[in-house]
């Protein structure tokens, strides 16, 4: 009996043993190494474990690791290579050399003052097409390039009509880190201007040699962007519209304390205590204050477009209206923009033709003076024991209440509208007195609206003596218009965030830039050889005009007069 028991457990052994071979053998850690046709390992490469969401990416040196079952495949896919689908018989697989793409290599990029093989290509050079980002739900051209450009970082604060930065080549120290932005040939301030769905190809230059073309402007990089023109249609006329509508919210929070959470951990402080609770008579107040500040707003843009084309030339004409409600309760980050587009081509000889592009753009904003990072500084530093408005002075702290009870209510701030008949002001915290000021009344205290026109076009004409030479001479110009307004009153929530003082500021801002190019192309193939030369010159001049009153401070007591911050007089 006992040989046999002696056996049992070893046959027990033996099956939990078959089990754990089994369940180890069902799943392993696979790992292999992708390089290129020359032996160079191929940073960033997608591998793909097929039929599950397993999935990862190539270190510095080609590696990957990734769990896989024996018998399984996994695609490795990178632009610009042919994707390679790869069966897994081991723990180890064989190197993965992926091809370049012919394809791929044989499409145009646009260089500068003219467009060059990707095969034939010896710089840093990023291409993506219209069709890649026409479908996003963003309205900023900058915004629509992120994850679409390798080594590309493009930074968005979020707040309405904050166009996102565009970082090529990392950050320096001279300050003024933006690439170099063109636009069909015009060198642009911004691409926020730009709907995606108008655009047809973006490049973006990210080595050295693209200051060849464009000197130290391009020490950053260079985007270059090309828009879209009219179809072939026959001559037929077509017509779209197009809406867009975005639910925008607050993407991520910290964990903040609850109010028993809070009461804890300043008890162990020492700074709270029961009886400092009793005796501001405490109720339970929980306020969130992601909640009191913060909510779901929509970005809702339409537009039209008008395009036709037939083999002597194309147009384009688009409008957009857009508006941006920011995720900040209330009507202070707002982003409203029209825009209109038209280009135009027309061949009147097969050896000379013409193009031309036009954008309207008139925007206004209403901005939080100091973006988002005050107010997020706020609702993460007040206390949720603090409820976001009181309507009793018995739940005013001390100090408060002490100045509302003086002949002129001490400066107190109250909220818009208020009535002394049904009384309600910002809560402030009764148990820090130098306590961060409650972000809605420093959201309603800020007045600040910037609005403008701005008009940007070129002008080119085509000239083809021979077929392997094109000599273009283009005409570039940019005018912006401008107004910003600012005013705060006096204000007083706690000894720390109070003024006495109005500020008032107001400014004009025009701007005219043009710029004048010739330049010639010459592009001739010799068999398996091509020759590519190009000789050019170009002259820019920049001219703004701008007026400030800003810095206007004063006392408590002067009553100032605003209607929509247009006209302010003191």
């Amino acid at each position: 009996m006992q040989s046999f028991r002696m056996m049992e457990k070893k046959g027990l052994a033996l099956f939990l043993l078959s089990l754990s071979s089994v369940a180890g053998f069902a799943q392993s850690q696979i790992r292999g190494n992708v390089k290129d046709s020359n032996g160079e390992p191929i940073l960033g490469a997608t591998i793909k474990v097929n039929g599950s969401k397993v999935a990862t990416v190539t270190d510095l040196d080609g590696n990957f690791s990734v769990n896989a079952k024996p018998g399984s495949t996994i695609t490795i896919s990178y632009v610009g290579f042919e994707t390679q689908t790869v069966t897994v018989k081991g723990a180890n697989l064989a190197p993965i050399v992926l091809k370049e793409d012919d394809r791929t290599l044989n499409d145009v990029v646009v260089i500068g003052y003219g467009v060059q093989k990707k095969s034939d290509l010896t710089g840093a050079v990023a291409s993506v097409s219209g069709d890649a980002i026409k479908n996003l739900s963003t309205s900023d051209a900058g915004a629509a390039l992120q994850g679409k450009v390798t080594g590309v970082q493009i930074i968005n604060s979020g707040a309405p009509g904050a166009g996102a930065e565009i970082r090529v080549r990392g950050y320096g120290s001279n300050g003024n880190n933006a690439p170099l932005l063109i636009v069909d040939g015009l060198k642009v301030d911004n691409i926020q201007y730009l709907d995606p769905s108008l655009i047809q190809s973006v490049e973006v230059l990210k080595d050295a040699a693209s200051a060849a073309i464009y000197g130290a402007e391009a020490g950053n990089g260079v985007v270059l962007i090309t828009t879209r023109n009219g179809s072939n249609s026959g001559g037929t006329a077509h017509i779209s519209y197009s809406l867009k509508a975005v639910n925008q919210s607050l993407g991520k929070k910290a964990d903040l304390f609850d109010a028993p959470e809070y009461i804890a951990y300043h008890k162990y402080l020492g700074d709270i205590t029961d009886a400092l609770l009793e005796s501001n008579n405490y109720n339970g107040q929980n306020t969130n204050w992601y909640k009191e500040v913060f909510n779901n707003s929509w970005s809702v843009e339409h537009n039209v477009t008008v395009e036709g084309g037939n083999n002597k030339g194309h147009i384009l004409a688009a409008l957009g209206i857009l508006n941006d409600d920011g995720i900040v309760k209330g009507k202070k980050d707002v982003y409203k923009r029209f825009t209109a587009q038209l280009n135009a081509d027309y061949k009147f000889f097969d050896w000379f033709n013409i193009t031309s592009n036009t954008s309207v753009e008139k925007w206004s904003t209403k901005s939080l003076t100091n973006g988002y990072q005050s107010f997020l500084n706020s609702v993460v530093s007040i206390d949720p024991l603090t409820p976001a408005y009181i309507t009793s002075l018995d739940d005013m702290p001390t100090t408060m209440r002490t100045k509302w009870e003086s002949p002129d209510h001490g400066g107190v701030t109250t909220p818009p509208g208020f009535d002394e008949a049904h009384p309600v002001w910002y809560g402030t915290s009764k148990y820090i007195e130098e306590a961060t000021a409650n972000p809605l009344a420093m959201r309603d205290r800020q007045n600040a609206s910037n609005k403008g026109i701005n008009v940007r076009g070129t002008f080119a004409a085509n000239l083809i003596p021979v077929k392997c030479l094109t000599i273009t001479s283009r005409l570039g110009y940019q005018i912006t218009q401008s107004n910003t307004h600012s005013y705060n009153g006096p204000f007083w929530l706690n000894t720390l965030s109070q003024s006495d003082q109005y500020s008032i500021s107001a400014g004009t801002n025009t701007g005219l830039y043009y710029q004048w190019e010739n330049f010639a192309n010459f592009t001739k193939s010799f068999g398996k050889h091509n020759v590519n030369a190009m000789i050019g010159m170009s002259f820019t001049k920049n001219r703004t005009d701008n007026s400030a009153q800003g810095g206007l401070s004063v006392a408590g007591g002067c009553r100032c007069l605003t209607k929509e911050l247009d006209m302010i007089a003191c």
